[in-house]
């Protein structure tokens, strides 16, 4: 009898412990969607990350690539390969800055050719992201261009920023400094438009 009293305490003790903890987020980053998942139409195998490097699988319909980064620092490099049912891409080679935290595939610009995104994350403390993306045509990958925060956008970034895609869009999130007692985030939204090399990515209107 004594027994079973004390294993019905110690369940009691743990249940509360228990709820409080059933509720913690393991991203650190302020925003639960900063690693969301492909759009529809595509098949991500889990990316695989060590203190050297990064690997990941990524498919869309016919196509198939690999996203792989190694090496420390300044030193560090991108690599994709990919290919679609017929023949191999030409190999994207590029210096890379951060860390590699996800990687997908889709079809922002919905043309039927996949474009290639790597999401990657600076060390320092402001955990500054940065993308990579790649729009395959026929055999080669061309990068898309980016565009970095303006001046007023700048004035109100304070870090912790993620880029990640959301249906037809990439998506900036960051923290800004409103004086508010809750931090707040400003949400930027960027769609494909061609370019002259290629596409590059333009706030939405």
């Amino acid at each position: 009898m004594k027994k079973l009293l004390i294993l019905g305490m110690c369940g009691c003790m743990l249940t509360p412990f228990i709820a409080c903890n059933s509720g913690q987020s393991t991203d650190q980053r302020g925003d639960s969607t900063a690693e969301a998942m492909p759009v529809e139409g595509t098949d991500t195998i889990a990316g695989s990350a060590d203190e050297g490097g990064y690997s990941q699988q990524l498919t869309y319909k016919q196509y198939s690539f690999s996203v792989n980064s190694k090496g420390e620092g300044a030193l560090r490099k991108l690599t994709i390969t990919g290919r679609d049912s017929a023949s191999d891409f030409d190999e994207v080679n590029m210096p890379l800055e951060g860390d590699i935290y996800y990687a997908s595939t889709a079809d922002l610009n919905g043309d039927g050719k996949p474009e290639v995104y790597a999401f990657t994350r600076g060390k320092d403390s402001a955990g500054y992201s940065k993308v990579y993306a790649y729009a395959f045509d026929k055999q080669t990958g061309k990068q898309i261009s980016f565009p970095d925060l303006t001046p007023e956008q700048s004035k109100e970034y304070m870090g912790h920023d993620s880029i990640y895609i959301d249906k037809n869009y990439l998506v900036r999130s960051f923290s800004t400094d409103k004086g508010d007692a809750v931090p707040q985030r400003k949400t930027i939204r960027y769609v494909l438009r061609p370019g002259e090399n290629g596409f590059q990515a333009i706030k939405e209107q």
